[in-house]
């Protein structure tokens, strides 16, 4: 895979974890948030398709709000690197 696209992969999979972990900082403040999200975006659900390793948004969506869940009840420790709290 081209460096490119492994650079866009990561920038990706970080806004991924940032955006849940403001999801799930909101959910904290306003539970009803998360109800929103569930009923727009799980709501229709469907791994039908005829491709094998086909992944649809709805499926992406739901495994989204899914780890949003997952924060929200087991809070991880965020890595030192991320709160630049870590050894000097």
């Amino acid at each position: 895979m081209p460096i490119e696209n492994t650079d866009l992969e990561r920038r990706v999979l970080a806004h991924e974890r940032i955006l849940q972990m403001l999801i799930a900082h909101m959910t904290e403040t306003e539970p009803k948030f998360l109800e929103r999200l569930q009923d727009r975006f799980i709501k229709g659900y469907d791994l039908g398709s005829c491709e094998h390793d086909f992944v649809g948004t709805d499926e992406h969506a739901w495994q989204f709000i899914r780890r949003i869940v997952q924060i929200g009840t087991d809070q991880p420790a965020v890595p030192a690197a991320v709160t630049g709290t870590g050894p000097e």
